[in-house]
């Protein structure tokens, strides 16, 4: 695939059915018993906002995620279904029913206080910088009695017994494009892929936590956890190459450089990798949390 025909967005591997399955698992969880306001962190391009109102259309939605191109893509598709909210004042409104999407901050949000029945984040809690504030404004938004839930993919347990060396070459043949991909430009006579050092790392500089680890976070920042569950997901090829290609995932795994090239050769190394050990998929662990305030 050529290097500039990578989708870098979330869009793709959102959509797949693989994805979708494992996010409908967590919606289904819901009590919707006095649910009508609802906070999306972390949003995205609003699969989870999507599934809920599917399930609850009448509950009003906000959602919020730092990169505006994923909050300027769930705007349009929420928009083409008659579900948008046009921002915070909609969402308050009496009766209120859709979504609007804010781009901010997951711990410094602009809603008040007790001001939510449930709030919800998907795949993405691994990536708070400060995973205390967070779950401090998780709590504070939150009305008492409201509901806390969210998956994740990225936590120690995650790998089935096995699979780690899966990832491993999969690591290590994208590696492998880069260079290639560098020497070719160099031998035509062009600039070396360049490269910037020291920025990148975020979803591992910061440590992955086991389920224990969470629930220890979820009580001390006064919520109390009322269940934890795992369920197995099976990565196929081409939903492990959109996953490589999404830009956030990217700019960790291959630190410092472009990330428009590092999703590609990601992209790429996943068919040299599955090649080599001969399989079509991967199994990988998910894990879900219910807290309550």
């Amino acid at each position: 695939m050529s290097l500039n025909l990578v989708d870098t967005t979330y869009e793709s591997y959102a959509n797949l059915p693989e994805y979708i399955s494992v996010n409908q698992v967590l919606i289904d969880q819901i009590d919707l018993d006095g649910v009508r306001r609802v906070a999306d962190l972390a949003c995205g391009t609003g699969l989870l906002s999507g599934l809920l109102l599917d399930r609850a259309p009448d509950v009003a939605i906000c959602g919020v995620d730092l990169d505006p191109e994923q909050t300027g893509i769930a705007g349009r598709t929420f928009a083409g279904r008659g579900r948008l909210l046009s921002g915070l004042e909609a969402f308050r409104a009496e009766g209120a029913k859709g979504a609007c999407f804010l781009t901010q901050s997951a711990d410094e949000l602009p809603l008040e206080d007790g001001e939510v029945d449930l709030v919800m984040i998907g795949n993405a809690i691994h990536l708070m910088p400060d995973k205390d504030k967070f779950l401090a404004e998780v709590a504070r938004i939150l009305r008492p009695g409201g509901e806390f839930i969210f998956n994740s993919l990225f936590y120690v347990g995650t790998f089935p017994e096995g699979s780690e060396p899966i990832y491993t070459e999969w690591l290590k043949q994208s590696a492998i494009i880069l260079d290639e991909k560098n020497r070719a430009r160099i031998a035509a006579g062009e600039p070396p892929i360049p490269r910037k050092r020291g920025g990148g790392g975020r979803a591992f500089a910061k440590g992955w936590l086991s389920p224990e680890g969470w629930a220890e976070k979820v009580a001390a920042a006064g919520m109390t956890v009322t269940s934890v569950g795992r369920s197995e997901s099976i990565i196929s090829r081409s939903g492990l190459q959109l996953i490589g290609a999404y830009g956030g995932l990217a700019e960790v795994l291959m630190s410092g450089y472009p990330v428009d090239i590092a999703a590609a050769c990601l992209f790429e190394g996943v068919d040299r990798a599955f090649d080599e050990m001969g399989i079509e998929s991967v199994p990988r662990y998910w894990m879900e949390m219910k807290a309550r305030r």
